[in-house]
């Protein structure tokens, strides 16, 4: 089967260099054993990479990008601490308290704020902040070109206003 030949961006080169790769059909005749450097010159062969291992920019990435945290990770810590102290007091010594002399609801009640708590905590803390993720170089240039394209048309409204007074 012949080989298609597609230029795709190398990472490792700069920006707008290009390296040529060559791809094979699956229905090929070749056996699926042979090596693809052998039969494309020139093939490295490389694991995919994410976006975030490309653009790291000023946060630290854990299980696999899954979780984000910023790099000042102390204000995170303190706050853990802080909730797991007080409620762990209000548990250990005031819990028993409420529960014998007015109601078990009170420290089932603190149980399922605490779960809550703790959840959006976690949830905000190792979870994407909403920033936008960058462009790469074609997109970049596909928005200049459009940006370029607005800034040439002019727009002219007119109002009339008439007061009555």
């Amino acid at each position: 089967m012949s080989q298609i030949h597609h230029a795709v961006l190398d990472q490792q080169q700069q920006p707008g260099q290009y390296n040529q790769i060559c791809t094979r059909s699956s229905s090929g005749s070749t056996p699926a054993a042979e090596e693809p450097s052998a039969s494309c010159p020139g093939h490295r062969s490389r694991t995919p990479r994410r976006k975030w291992q490309v653009f790291p920019g000023r946060n630290r990435f854990y299980c696999d990008g899954r979780i984000m945290m910023a790099r000042q990770t102390g204000v995170f810590y303190l706050t853990l601490v802080l909730i797991l102290l007080t409620s762990g007091l209000f548990f250990t010594f005031d819990c028993p308290f409420l529960a014998s002399n007015l109601t078990p609801a009170i420290p089932a009640v603190g149980g399922v704020l605490f779960l809550f708590v703790m959840g959006m905590l976690f949830r905000a803390s190792f979870s994407d902040p909403g920033v936008l993720p960058r462009a790469t170089p074609d997109e970049a240039a596909d928005l200049e070109r459009q940006i370029a394209d607005t800034e040439s048309v002019e727009l002219s409204i007119t109002t009339e206003l008439r007061f009555e007074g």
